[in-house]
């Protein structure tokens, strides 16, 4: 019977957004009703992830197709974060959204995908996962064409375009998987040299499609593009879950496909590797660029996590034990961060109306906890200690170091030039806002505890978790042993 519990946190959220929207709740009951439910599923989450035998479901249709649902340790961290991220914006969501109309519809898919991301978390093989990765893509389209105005039509046309090819090149990999004999069951590990004999050229490129397929949910060059134009026209709370959780899914796809299917042994040392390495570099120090050029505020944030979630990609595609442990580490600690910057400039929005990084000299002194978030959560993607991002980015950097590929170097050079170019872009933010424009008559004040505590708890996780992170690099390391 235990393993009926993994359904929990995928039906409960799931029918709770549901029945809320039909039972058309409204104003505090609506709130209310959804925040509670987001924080006893993330409950319920993070007991089953921590649970020791919880079992898992299996549905088999074929010898090589069936649905299966377990919690391994890439799991556990996935739930984990989920339950952190989800109810925090949802509560910030009920001030930021306020009296809006569309504020039912937002909660109903944004508690549904609640579910969905549960469920993609504990799938348990490729089959499994590309059902709920589709289900997630389709069930966000709804958070970013919220307003509904043209803008907002053509940024959801663009996101689901995007996502759709990059799953579809991912399809075809599950595919390959599903004609060699496999089952694309993560528990058994990589595909063996006896099922690819005579195959390994094709396969190869299936493995290349496979994990840039999965990357574009990610945003890496060259099929970035939806990033930038779907956050400035989606509100604050699904800009904020969209970089913070969605693009780390385009990543779980990666680690999956890397560590699970393909093995890291097959392709250390190949030009696939090499290829990747160069694709995430470009992304890095693109992203960053493009944010430092963007005088708009959320579309600086969107570029700077084109750049920082490559960070991600490049750490796993060392294929080092200490990238690996990086990438995780930034997994979770750029998802605070970046949470915490989305809902710090939809902070400002909500409060002045403004939208552009020049319009909020001085806001700063009227808007005190915000901008102290704001800074803590800069400071933590530049890298500087003693936030988790430095944590994050050392172990990145050592594991290019240990590829022992031919400049290697350049790695962390470009992670250098990149948090001096995010300085550049995120603590102009700081400065203008604390330290100019004294006189200022924006409108604009402090907002209110919902918004202003789910804000406050992340940007303390981010130095808290930088200072005493022991622990959990040592489960990254015990986890990245077993995985090469």
């Amino acid at each position: 019977m235990t393993n009926l519990l993994l359904l929990l946190p995928i039906l409960l959220p799931i029918a709770a957004g549901l029945v809320f929207y039909c039972m058309k709740l409204k104003g505090k009951s609506l709130d209310t009703a959804t925040v509670v439910t987001l924080l006893i599923t993330s409950v319920i989450s993070v007991c089953l992830a921590l649970a020791a035998n919880v079992g898992e479901i299996m549905i088999r249709w074929t010898d090589t197709l069936s649905l299966q649902l377990r919690i391994d340790q890439v799991s556990r961290i996935y739930l984990l974060l989920i339950s952190v991220i989800w109810p925090g914006v949802g509560l910030y969501a009920v001030e930021y959204l306020g009296h809006d109309h569309h504020k039912p519809r937002f909660y109903l898919f944004y508690t549904i995908t609640q579910g969905v991301l549960n469920a993609l978390a504990m799938s348990g093989n490729l089959v499994t996962f590309y059902m709920f990765y589709e289900a997630m893509t389709l069930l966000t389209v709804p958070l970013v064409l919220h307003d509904m105005d043209r803008p907002a039509v053509a940024a959801a046309i663009k996101y689901l375009i995007y996502s759709v090819l990059g799953a579809s090149a991912a399809l075809i990999g599950i595919f390959f998987v599903s004609s060699v004999g496999a089952t694309g069951d993560f528990a058994a590990g990589p595909l063996t040299a006896e099922m690819l004999a005579g195959k390994e050229g094709l396969a190869m490129g299936i493995f290349l499609a496979m994990l840039i397929g999965f990357s574009v949910k990610a945003g890496m060059f060259p099929l970035h593009g939806w990033l930038p134009t779907a956050h400035p026209v989606a509100p604050a709370p699904a800009s904020a879950v969209l970089s913070g959780v969605i693009t780390k899914m385009g990543v779980l796809g990666s680690i999956r496909v890397l560590f699970y299917v393909a093995g890291v042994e097959r392709l250390r040392g190949t030009w696939v590797q090499m290829l990747l390495l160069g694709l995430s570099l470009l992304t890095v120090l693109m992203g960053s660029l493009m944010a430092l050029k963007e005088k708009k505020m959320k579309k600086r944030l969107a570029y700077s996590s084109v750049s920082q979630v490559s960070y991600v990609l490049f750490g796993l595609f060392t294929m080092t034990e200490a990238g690996f442990i990086g990438a995780i580490l930034h997994i979770l600690f750029h998802s605070l961060m970046k949470n915490t910057l989305f809902m710090g400039a939809g902070a400002m929005i909500h409060q002045t109306g403004k939208t552009q990084v020049e319009d909020y000299e001085g806001l700063g002194k009227r808007m005190p906890w915000t901008y102290a978030c704001f800074a803590v959560a800069s400071l933590g993607l530049i890298g500087i200690p003693p936030t988790g991002g430095f944590i994050s980015k050392w172990n990145l950097a050592m594991g290019s170091l240990n590829t022992g590929i031919a400049g290697s170097w350049i790695g962390p050079a470009v992670l250098l030039i990149s948090a001096i170019l995010t300085a550049a872009y995120l603590l102009t933010v700081v400065i203008r806002g604390c330290f100019y424009g004294g006189e200022n008559e924006l409108p604009g004040c402090e907002v209110s505890w919902k918004m202003k505590v789910p804000m406050v708890v992340y940007a303390v996780l981010i130095v808290g978790l930088g200072m005493f992170s022991g622990g959990l690099i040592d489960f990254l390391r015990a986890l990245a042993s077993g995985l090469m």
